[in-house]
């Protein structure tokens, strides 16, 4: 009997026009490639300004079409050779046409593989490749600006925290300076006591204005102290009210109006003194 050939039906012949397509379209791919490990060979052998005419006189290149198949070369080629090299089988490439080949070349070499195998490149028209290549430079953009955000509100709260122990640091040494005054008025006033007791007019009246001077250096350290403080401590507050603001609005707005409500009635007392 003779070999049962089977019926030829339009969804058989679909197939196989599909199967011719993708070894044509693999083979046409893998040709470009292997033109462009030659144009990346021949690029080095010429000198500056040679190279576009040997292009356009030699195999009716422009530098645009030579240049995208280098790249291709570069991306697809380049490694299959090197993996030859070390012995190692070289990996397969996806069926890709030449456009598609080249859209794909907009995705960063360290995502193209993990791109490749998250798609189904083989039934995405070339409109539908480019838009998802444009989608995930889209993503990497934005996370990429998510990420620049993240670092420089970092980079804030550090200068901020740094500012906030500048301020302490400043606190204790005005602090330090308060406690040293108040140190040399009780002295002036311990020699304002014996000079009294001594009956020495002259010395007692030297030693009330050194007593006064001084007591008059310590009120003006205490005021520019509460000042600083005061100054400090407001900014303090604006800071973390400001944290709070990003954090819980409302509870922000109830503190904000205890803070304003504060200020004005402290600023009633003291214009009704």
């Amino acid at each position: 009997m003779g070999d049962i050939i089977p019926e030829r039906t339009p969804l058989l012949i679909a197939a196989e026009i599909n199967i011719i397509k993708q070894q044509t379209e693999k083979m046409v791919l893998n040709n470009f490639i292997e033109i462009g490990r030659r144009l990346t060979e021949a690029k080095v052998l010429f000198k500056y300004g040679e190279w576009g005419k040997w292009l356009k006189e030699s195999v009716g290149f422009s530098q645009n079409r030579a240049e995208k198949l280098m790249r291709l070369y570069e991306a697809y080629g380049s490694q299959q050779l090197a993996l030859r090299g070390t012995g190692m089988q070289a990996q397969e490439l996806p069926n890709l046409s030449y456009t598609h080949a080249l859209i794909i070349l907009g995705v960063p070499e360290e995502d193209r593989a993990q791109f490749i195998s998250d798609i189904d490149i083989e039934s995405m028209t070339t409109r539908e490749l480019q838009q998802a290549v444009d989608d995930l430079k889209q993503s990497q953009q934005e996370k990429a600006g998510l990420q620049k955000a993240l670092n420089d509100e970092k980079e804030k709260n550090t200068q901020l925290a740094k500012e906030c122990d500048n301020l302490k640091k400043e606190t204790n040494d005005l602090w330090k300076s308060k406690q040293e005054l108040q140190q040399d008025v009780e002295k002036k006033a311990m020699e304002n006591k014996k000079l009294t007791e001594n009956s020495n007019f002259k010395s007692y009246q030297r030693v009330s204005n050194e007593l006064a001077a001084a007591q008059i250096k310590l009120l003006t350290s205490k005021v520019a102290f509460r000042y600083e403080t005061l100054g400090k401590a407001f900014k303090e507050l604006t800071f973390e009210m400001d944290l709070l603001a990003k954090i819980d609005p409302q509870v922000y707005g109830e503190y904000k109006k205890m803070v304003n409500d504060f200020l004005i009635k402290a600023m009633q007392e003291r214009m009704g003194n």
